[in-house]
């Protein structure tokens, strides 16, 4: 077990990000984790929601004597790191930098816990200069580490997606042609973008053809809600709220394409999520 130099104690280092079931957070977080068994250093896993006031994350972080933290997302982490007593680095969302850095109240927050960072992470090389435009006289270049994404590509063999639509569904169709969107329910993925047209066709051309839309509500339970009434009456859509990323992969494996409706991505992997087929 690695430890610290100085204490020879065991070191613990704190993941500190949203964190909702079958998201891709909760994926990322995982595989740091891992990352860090690999290299016996002892990983928590919280959310920002998990602590109350400052008073119960000091006491985590006393308590477990947790060495450094990694925090994804500098806005969601953003209220803990204000005057965080514990080295940290950030690792940028997306909507941090295409979302939130547009809210005046947002950004002044995130430049704290910028400024104060031991280092600064984003996964492209366009994500770095978009941060390092947003605070040009806060931070340098060499605060900035682009490390590019990966995913680990596992689908489940057990997994039969017509199966599972049909129990799913009742769906009549014997083999169902499936376009996989896999997207948390919120208006920055827009998962709406297809849906009118897809029915159609549905409906006109292909009544094999089925667009399954993947992922769970995140907050805006107002969208949440119009998303449901939307998709409950347009033939040819269905909604699964989540999967593991195993059956999600073997899904994406059996489908016809993989569709991606996203207005703002910070860590796109479409691209590597399609060779699950």
């Amino acid at each position: 077990m690695a430890s610290d130099p100085e204490t020879n104690a065991p070191l613990a280092v704190l993941i500190l990000s949203p964190l909702r079931s079958l998201s891709g957070n909760l994926v990322t977080a995982e595989r740091i984790r891992k990352q860090l068994r690999g290299r016996r250093i002892f990983g928590f896993i919280k959310d920002p929601i998990d602590f109350q006031n400052l008073d119960d994350f000091y006491s985590f972080l006393d308590l477990y004597q947790v060495a450094a933290i990694l925090a994804v997302h500098a806005y969601h982490c953003g209220r803990l790191l204000q005057d965080c007593p514990v080295p940290y680095a950030v690792v940028f969302g997306g909507t941090d930098l295409n979302v939130n850095s547009r809210n005046a109240d947002h950004l002044m927050m995130m430049t704290d816990v910028v400024i104060n960072a031991s280092v600064l992470v984003a996964f492209t090389e366009s994500m770095a200069k978009h941060a390092l435009t947003l605070w040009a006289d806060d931070i340098s270049e060499e605060k900035m580490q682009i490390i590019s994404p990966g995913i680990g590509v596992m689908p489940s063999t057990s997994f039969s997606s017509s199966f599972h639509l049909k129990h799913l569904f009742s769906l009549d169709c014997e083999e169902p042609e499936i376009y996989t969107l896999a997207s948390a329910i919120r208006p920055v993925k827009d998962p709406l973008f297809l849906v009118q047209a897809f029915s159609g066709w549905h409906c006109a051309e292909n009544s094999k053809a089925y667009l399954v839309i993947v992922g769970p509500p995140l907050k805006d339970e107002a969208y949440y809600s119009s998303f449901q009434d939307i998709t409950l009456r347009l033939p040819g859509v269905l909604y699964i709220p989540g999967l593991p990323q195993g059956d999600l992969q073997a899904l994406i494996r059996d489908s016809s394409a993989l569709i991606n409706s996203s207005l703002s991505e910070g860590l796109s992997v479409t691209l590597l999520e399609v060779r699950c087929r």
